[in-house]
């Protein structure tokens, strides 16, 4: 040091003092004693060296730009406790702020406000030195002498200076040791906390250490362990077996990690367990001073996994063994699983149609509304009904099925499946149409008196003009009128004939484009007698707007005329039969709305049930408004009805028009 080249004799006259605070640090750094210790021994030997009436070390907190007393002598304890510092404030914090040592009083550049500082203190000489570690402050040696005592002297400050760096640099020593000292015990309450088996293996294959968790499973204390050859840790033939030492050799050699595998250890007293171990290289540089080996317990996941496939078993077991038709599917409509039902009803195994996406083994024109409905399941809906047919092994053959789908989601409300359960509605569908046959001929005894007076009056006109022909063979004009009488009235017989037989025995056609008001004029052509009869006035409004409709005419003409029936059952004293429709959407709505006696309360929740009616007892089946209601479900549509007692009533048809428009595309 620059002052220390000044002073030759400086390390003859504090040499005793020296080899006494060399002793210290050396004591401090060897045993680890605590700081406080160091320090106040440290300020007790400099203030009695310098003679000094007061000593004080400060820390630094570079955090807070602060000055804290550590350690004192001479200075009230409840000072010390309540004394902080800034930087600039006092002769410490001008020696912080600056970085400098100062010995007061030593000549005319002494700021003022320290001069004055040490008059308010009774000060009359002062020596501070900062304590720094490179360009870092660590903290603030202060010494001083009160009253009339001598000033201290420039060896003074030489022996402080090298007293603080020497401090400084023992206590940045101290608090490396404790940093290493807590991170081992850190690392050290890890591994002993980790639920895994950490063993560590040198070059010859012996145990270097071992954590807490593989001592308690091995019930072996370290000092059995330790030292210990690997092969002595599990039985030979595990040994042999697993080829333990060769892997770890193996990972010594190449430096790459073993991931490792299974295996099933009992340890002497315990129950049989089953871990999972892994390799790991400890290097050092690119050389590999140990081998990690990890045992990580899986016996409970195992057995937990074991009772996940058992359960799994069972509930595919549950599914395939139902009696419904039962199809899982990704969210992209693909199909995961087939159930035996679903290969019954198909004749397609799983292999044939996992992966294929559901809609294209359903009926071809039923699958855009089918991938509407699906659309909607997985944008907002739980489940939805509806009733698709399914394809068969054989391409001349389809099932009706009624389907019931829901969204499996996950706990973010994303959807990861799709589940259609299927009911075979063959069955059904063979009763419903001997039920509708015998609505049919129902009406149609209803519907006879009618018919027979229809053929009646053009039978007459042909009678009547044949007999004119015959009265007046030579009238040219007689004649030509006659004979276009009698065509007419035949064409019309005939016209009313055939719609009478395709109502009775209907073509077994499927869906198809028709125009929805030509198939109401069918109906009304077919039941005009009855309306005249039951003095019910027909009022038409349709809609111009209104497009094809993708469906079955016979059906839907059957669906009219039993509503229309009802309609003039409901008004025995005649009245008004409004039927209207609108383009409403993607819907097209139809309304029939009558004048008659309405639907009391009790009977509203039953009108769509079959054989429910409230005609005498052989007046009526029951069985045409619970027809009409499978036969527009059948159309993806719906069905209601509006009433109140004496106002009348309204039935209310919805049928979508989705498929309308795309079925008309090109595929």
């Amino acid at each position: 040091m620059p002052i220390a080249q000044k002073l030759p004799s400086a390390d003859r006259i504090w040499q005793p003092t020296l080899e006494s605070l060399f002793d210290c640090w050396q004591d401090f750094l060897l045993a680890h004693h605590d700081p406080h210790t160091l320090n106040h021994d440290l300020l007790s030997v400099v203030a009695s060296a310098t003679q000094s009436d007061r000593a004080s070390l400060m820390r630094f907190d570079p955090e807070h730009r602060q000055l804290r007393i550590t350690t004192a002598i001479g200075i009230h304890p409840d000072i010390v406790n309540q004394t902080i510092i800034g930087l600039g404030e006092g002769i410490a914090g001008w020696v912080a702020q600056h970085h400098q040592s100062l010995l007061l009083p030593s000549g005319p550049d002494v700021p003022a406000h320290l001069s004055e500082y040490m008059h308010q203190h009774a000060i009359s000489s002062a020596l501070c030195v900062p304590m720094m570690i490179g360009d870092k402050l660590k903290g603030v040696l202060n010494l001083a002498r009160l009253g009339d005592a001598p000033s201290f002297t420039s060896e003074d400050l030489w022996f402080a200076t090298l007293i603080a760096d020497r401090h400084a640099a023992a206590l940045q020593t101290a608090q490396l040791y404790e940093e290493l000292s807590n991170s081992e015990q850190f690392i050290n309450r890890v591994l002993e906390s980790v639920p895994i088996s950490l063993v560590v293996i040198d070059h010859d294959l012996r145990i270097v250490s071992a954590n807490k968790n593989f001592l308690s499973k091995a019930r072996h204390d370290e000092r059995q362990e330790i030292g210990r050859p690997i092969s002595q840790l599990f039985p030979p033939v595990l040994m042999r077996f697993l080829q333990l030492e060769a892997k770890i050799s193996a990972v010594f050699a190449s430096g790459q990690t073993f991931d490792g595998e299974k295996m099933v250890y009992r340890a002497p007293g315990i129950i049989t367990r089953v871990y999972y171990y892994r390799l790991i290289p400890i290097k050092s540089g690119q050389r590999v001073e140990n081998v990690l080996l990890l045992m990580e317990d899986i016996t409970e996941r195992e057995q937990l996994g074991e009772e996940v496939r058992r359960a799994e078993r069972y509930l595919a077991s549950v599914i395939d063994w139902a009696s419904d038709l039962v199809v899982s599917m990704t969210p992209q409509g693909e199909v995961i699983t087939w159930n035996r039902a679903a290969e019954r009803v198909s004749g397609l195994v799983p292999d044939q149609v996992r992966g294929k996406s559901f809609l294209s083994l359903c009926a071809a024109d039923q699958r855009r509304a089918l991938a509407t409905q699906l659309r909607r399941l997985i944008q907002d809906e739980e489940s939805i009904a509806t009733e698709a047919s399914l394809i068969t092994s054989n391409p001349q053959q389809q099932v009706d099925v009624a389907w019931n789908c829901s969204a499996m989601r996950d706990d973010t409300g994303a959807v990861v499946a799709l589940v259609a359960v299927g009911r075979d509605l063959t069955e059904r569908r063979r009763l419903e149409a001997q039920l509708a046959q015998s609505a049919k001929m129902a009406s149609l005894g209803v519907m006879a008196g009618g018919i027979a007076h229809e053929i009646r009056n053009p039978l007459a006109i042909i009678a009547a003009s044949a007999q004119l022909l015959d009265e007046h063979p030579h009238d040219d004009e007689l004649r030509q009128q006659c004979t276009q009488k009698i065509v007419a009235s035949a064409q019309r017989a005939s016209l009313i004939i055939e719609h009478l037989l395709k109502f009775a025995h209907p073509p077994q056609e499927r869906f198809k484009l028709l125009n929805i008001h030509a198939t109401l004029e069918e109906t009304f052509t077919l039941l005009g007698h009855q309306l005249l009869v039951s003095q019910v006035a027909l009022h038409r409004d349709f809609s111009p707007d209104v497009p094809r409709l993708y469906g079955n005419p016979e059906l839907l003409q059957q669906v009219f005329t039993n509503l229309i029936l009802n309609a003039c059952n409901a008004m025995p004293q005649g009245g008004e039969l409004t039927v209207q429709s609108r383009l409403i959407d993607d819907l097209i709505e139809l309304r029939f709305s009558d004048s008659g006696h309405g639907i009391i309360d009790k009977h509203m929740a039953k009108i769509f049930d079959p054989f429910f009616t409230t005609r005498a007892v052989g007046k009526g089946t029951g069985l045409g408004l619970s027809i009409s209601y499978s036969i527009v479900q059948q159309h993806h549509g719906t069905m209601e009805v509006v009433s109140e007692p004496e106002q009348g009533a309204t039935f209310i048809i919805r049928l979508p028009i989705t498929d309308t428009y795309l079925a008309a595309a090109p595929h």
